[in-house]
């Protein structure tokens, strides 16, 4: 029932898009459109009672529950009426553009226009009836008319904390966390008038108890004169919190105060010239104008530098809003299992001893606490001095039931902003727990279930990056892995927080296998199966006619049914299907398809008349045959994912919706040539290029104008792909074998000019360039001296990656002071690597250089140098020294010394494998010059006679030396 209660708070959000996709289609209901605009005026009315009617179902009203259950049913029904308007549209347009008006029967749509009005009048009309029935029965259950909050629910009653530690010996786990968070306050290293620290995570970590630990401190006590803790929660009141603060400093409590400017003079009368540690705990807060109101009283108080404010918060936004910078911010990380048992023995028996029974069964209930010390608290309060085993068992499951932790976190839910960013996070519920979440993937299943609107003139992606980042801002998802541009790709769920989606998307969303519990029902919406692979072929049965999500590893076909229409998102992502069913045809709603990574030998036909598509995925079907024929069609396809160049559809210029197209090969068959990019123009993200020697010429590649493209962020060229390309993903370490016909003058010629019409924008990230037989750079890389440097088109680039280069000799001097990644692989004549100025964190690898003979001194943290045959002189000058954190150096037969290495005081890395001809090893290396080295690695290098002694390398964590010619070797002096 508590779940049902939840899934009510659902409702707005669904028919809030029911009336915009009304408003959307009027135009378009030639023959009806007054059926549709009494439908909406009745729905609008419906909605304004919506709110009350939410808050007497959560009280328990069965009639108002079955009026909420009809309100859904007809919502979800005039969703698909208005679904079926949009696709009768796209018909007609698909028809339109291909000039076959006649052949429109050919189509799985009605032929006759008049017939297809009949029926969807028909269908609105008796979708009014309903709720107009739905009306009057709200009269009669006494539904008022409230107004729904947008942007924040009322503000709950403030639940007072205080600064007193109470029993210090029950916190656990956090003196790590104490000890940052003291040294963050007490630092004196920048000065800021005022810095913030914060304190961001979950519901139920512990960071008001960490805040009261540090409050307590003895170093924060003797650092700050005066310590104020303000218990701040919703209410982000100036005036109260100053008044709370003049209370704090024993003024004395005195009602109805007033007047602001009185009250920050006692404040800072009271305080002098002395420092001051503010606490604002639980801060929700996101208005910059308050915080601004507060921090210029706070200026005010005390003019001396070395004043604080601590604030804890769940959500990084408020932190970001306060001016926390990122250095001083303290994400407060779970408790490790060890810690929650102990929280949980402590709770329960203090200090007295514990049966050796009972402690086996709490430590595995500690691990299902997943990190919260809240939850371990509850556990240990609920078996305080109880010795029974059966209690101890149980004792889980009955927080479960009494949703023992989740009204602390749906708070969270509560707060969230807007009714469709909550239908976002309880979607999330759909996958298992522990699953990584892919940011584009989810963006997209959020879109194609509609909950993102265009708004603003932003696109829905741009909106579904907004309530992601909200969504973790707030902690309610997590474990945000980056790439190299520190863009979040994919994320996971806290356990707890998987939890919360659940109960508030149950009964809509199920997991079904692998030991979860559930039956599908006639209210299941998102169905997720995830069954072991080898499980029997499930059957979709009349309860999942209304499906609009499945996900299945498994066989769902051979019977559907033919009422299984109403799918939105389908994924068969990982399962052993061999084709697909012939009735997805009729799937007229579905916006999104994965079959990645399946056996299906082709993509049926008639794929390409659903329409409605926003996202087609086909990654690694390595069973596929053949390309799809007719994509053109998928007018409203934003995002296309696959890559095998062999299944390169042709056609995909018209799809000028489309966002993401991560590889394009070029062909020389209509459809498939360059051009086809020109239209693109949505194009975001990566970009991949390949088969570039079919290009004929410059004026060809300027086509592309992939110069006007400005959301391309990684851009790769390749003239003639190779399957033994590292970067074609298998990461052979072979030197391509190129043909006589690649260093041709003609083919020099051709890929100069082509490279030089293939000029990206000036926001590219990461630039790739491969199997390039030019002897010479464009000119859009080159600035006016001729080096590579920040021109106007790679002023944002921060890697940069050249691949099998055959002709070119000389690279001109990098001036790239962004760039923090930089790759030189097989660059056949390369002779000498030039100074290189680029970002101080700068990793470079220069590796199967056959001809290189020298490396000029650069400032870089990394240096990777390998399989470089020829190699005789590294520049390590001060550029190098002062900066470089790791060296390896492999496979350079002809290296034989390293030059003297004066001052490496950040080295922490030095490898040096199967440099035969290596005599020596500066005598500067090892001695006080590298006081951080902790690894230590040289191999078969069968001519090195001697190397410096160890002493003073006190850091040093692992050493091997093997198979070298070394006589004699110190050992005496080496730290253990």
């Amino acid at each position: 029932m508590a779940a049902e209660k939840a899934a009510d708070l659902l409702l707005g959000p669904v028919v809030n898009l029911t009336i915009s996709k009304v408003i959307e289609q009027l135009d378009l209901a030639v023959g009806f459109k007054q059926e549709l605009m009494r439908f909406h005026r009745t729905l609008r009315m419906v909605k304004d009672v919506l709110c009350d009617a939410e808050q007497k179902s959560v009280a328990g009203s069965s009639g108002v529950r079955l009026w909420l259950e009809g309100l859904r049913s007809i919502a979800e029904e005039a969703d698909d009426v208005m679904d079926e308007i949009s696709y009768e549209n796209l018909v007609r347009k698909v028809a339109a553009k291909k000039q076959m008006l006649k052949q429109v029967s050919y189509f799985f749509t009605a032929s006759n226009p008049l017939a297809f009005r009949l029926k969807m009048a028909n269908k609105i009309k008796n979708l009014n009836a309903e709720l107009k029935f739905l009306n009057t029965s709200a009269t009669e259950l006494g539904l008022q008319v409230q107004q729904r909050l947008e942007t924040t629910p009322e503000p709950r009653g403030i639940q007072q904390t205080d600064s007193l530690l109470g029993e210090p010996s029950g916190v656990i786990g956090r003196d790590g966390d104490v000890q940052k968070i003291v040294k963050l306050l007490i630092d004196s290293s920048t000065q800021q008038p005022l810095r913030v620290v914060s304190i961001v995570g979950i519901a139920g970590l512990g960071k008001t108890t960490l805040a009261k630990q540090v409050c307590n401190n003895d170093k924060i006590r003797g650092h700050f004169s005066s310590i104020m803790w303000i218990c701040v929660s919703d209410n982000f009141d100036v005036m109260r919190i100053l008044v709370q603060m003049r209370e704090s400093l024993g003024q004395g409590r005195c009602e109805n105060i007033t007047n602001r400017d009185a009250t920050v003079k006692e404040i800072k009368e009271k305080l002098g010239q002395k420092n001051y540690l503010l606490i604002l705990d639980d801060v929700w807060n996101e208005e910059l104008a308050k915080w601004d109101d507060l921090r210029s009283s706070l200026l005010g108080i005390s003019e001396m530098n070395g004043s604080r404010v601590l604030v804890t918060t769940r959500s990084q936004k408020v932190a970001s809003v306060m001016g926390v910078l990122p250095e001083h911010e303290h994400r407060l990380n779970e408790l490790k299992h060890d810690d929650c048992w102990s929280v949980i023995r402590h709770r329960a028996f203090g200090n007295s001893p514990i049966p050796s029974e009972l402690e086996t069964i709490g430590r595995e209930n500690a691990k299902k606490c997943k990190g919260v010390p809240l939850v371990a608290s509850v556990i240990g309060g609920i078996l305080c001095n109880n010795h029974n085993k059966d209690d101890w068992r149980k004792v889980w499951g009955s927080i479960v039931e009494d949703d023992g932790v989740l009204p602390v976190l749906k708070l969270s839910f509560s707060r969230l902003p807007k009714p469709a960013l909550k239908q976002c996070f309880a979607f999330c519920s759909i996958f298992p727990k522990d699953f990584v979440m892919e940011k584009e993937m989810l963006i997209q299943l959020w879109m194609a279930h509609g909950f993102l609107q265009p708004s603003g003139g932003k696109e829905m992606e741009d909106i579904g990056d907004d309530y992601f980042n909200y969504l973790l801002s707030y902690s309610l998802i997590q474990d945000a892995e980056t790439d190299s541009y520190r863009s979040v790709i994919t994320c996971k769920m806290h356990d707890l927080i998987h939890d919360l989606a659940q109960s508030v998307s149950e009964p809509q969303t199920l997991i079904l296998g692998n030991g979860s519990q559930g039956n599908i029902t006639a209210a299941t919406r998102h169905l997720n199966l995830v069954f072991d692979e080898g499980m029997a072929a499930v059957e979709i049965g009349d309860d999942m006619q209304k499906l609009h999500t499945l996900f299945s590893k498994t066989k769902v076909f051979p019977n559907i049914p033919a009422n299984f229409k109403k799918m939105r998102v389908l994924s068969f992502c990982g399962a052993n299907i061999r084709e697909l069913p012939a009735v997805l045809r009729e799937l007229k709603h579905l916006r999104y398809l994965d079959v990645s990574e399946t056996k299906i030998k082709e993509l049926s036909e008639f794929i390409t008349r659903l329409y409605q598509l926003q996202t087609l995925r086909f990654m690694h079907c390595y069973c596929m045959e053949r390309p799809l024929e007719g994509i053109g069609n998928l007018v409203n396809l934003r995002h296309i994912y696959f890559n095998d160049e062999y299944l390169m559809p042709a056609g995909v210029g018209t799809l000028t919706c489309l966002q993401t197209l991560k590889l394009f090969v070029v062909g020389q068959q209509k459809g498939s040539q360059i051009e086809e990019l020109r239209g693109l123009s949505q194009l975001k993200g990566k970009l991949e290029i390949t088969k570039l020697k079919m290009v004929r010429n410059r004026e060809e590649a300027i086509i592309a104008t992939l110069s006007e493209k400005t959301a391309i962020q990684e851009l790769a060229l390749d003239f003639d792909r190779k399957i033994d390309d590292p970067c074609a993903g298998n990461g052979c370490s072979l030197v391509c074998k190129c043909s006589p016909a690649c260093r041709s003058e003609e083919r020099r010629k051709h890929d100069e000019d082509v490279l030089e019409g293939l000029q990206p924008h000036s926001n590219l990230k990461s630039l790739r360039i491969t199997n390039y037989c030019g002897e010479k750079f464009p000119s859009w890389m080159l600035d006016d001296l001729g080096n590579l440097g920040e021109s106007t088109n790679l002023k944002n680039l921060v890697s940069l990656k050249l691949y099998y280069f055959h002709q070119l000799k000389i690279i001109p001097s990098l001036s790239l002071s962004n760039v923090v990644e930089l790759i030189i692989y097989a660059l056949d004549e390369l002779e000498s690597m030039p100074p290189l100025s680029l970002s101080s964190g700068a990793k470079v690898r220069i590796q199967w250089c056959k001809n290189l003979k020298s490396i000029a001194d650069s400032r870089l943290q990394e240096l990777i140098i390998d399989s470089c045959g020829e190699l005789i002189s590294i520049g390590f000058g001060t550029l190098a020294t002062m900066s470089l954190k790791e060296i390896r150096i492999e496979r350079c037969s002809k290296l034989e010394s390293l030059p003297m290495l004066t001052e490496l005081p950040y080295l922490h890395t030095l490898s040096l494998e199967h440099c035969m001809t290596l005599r020596d090893i500066g005598d500067g290396l090892f001695a006080s010059t590298c006081p951080n080295l902790e690894a230590l690695t040289i191999r078969q290098c069968s001519n090195l006679r001697s190397m410096p002694g160890l002493a003073g390398l006190s850091s040093l964590q692992s050493i091997c030396v093997r198979d070298c010619g070394l006589k004699r070797m110190d050992w005496s002096r080496f730290h253990d």
